[in-house]
């Protein structure tokens, strides 16, 4: 199994339980790892054949720009969701980070979950 890995990245979100941690963007730090298949993209070497990680990118940092949710947990869901139902990966491990929740740490969640168990098919 091959893995395309995006790491760091740092996007800003509206996110918390607590109110005032609606009043403004709160950091975040995101890991992906997403299960792939890079044999027509060993020979070919053609974008098409592989994971436009520069648009996996992008638009994670946008659904996380754009929403508006209490848990880290239910941010998570919806990342995995939409990469699942937006690129032909097999399998994903997700990390969130929320580098500002706790005083002396560093709170954050992981989860990883496969296709079949989301229950989403293959994109066209």
């Amino acid at each position: 199994m091959d893995k395309v890995l995006i790491n760091d990245l740092y996007v800003e979100s509206v996110i918390g339980f607590y109110h005032w941690e609606h009043e403004e963007p709160q950091p975040l730090i995101i890991d992906l790892e997403l299960g792939t298949n890079f044999t027509d993209a060993f020979t070919s070497d053609d974008l098409e054949d592989a994971l436009n990680y520069a648009e996996i990118r992008k638009q994670v940092k946008t659904l996380c720009q754009e929403s508006r949710f209490h848990l880290l947990e239910r941010l998570a869901g919806e990342i995995v969701n939409h990469v699942f139902t937006n690129f032909p990966i097999t399998d994903v491990r997700l990390n969130i980070r929320k580098p500002h929740a706790l005083r002396d740490a560093v709170a954050a969640i992981e989860t990883y979950r496969t296709r079949e168990q989301m229950g989403i098919a293959l994109p066209r």
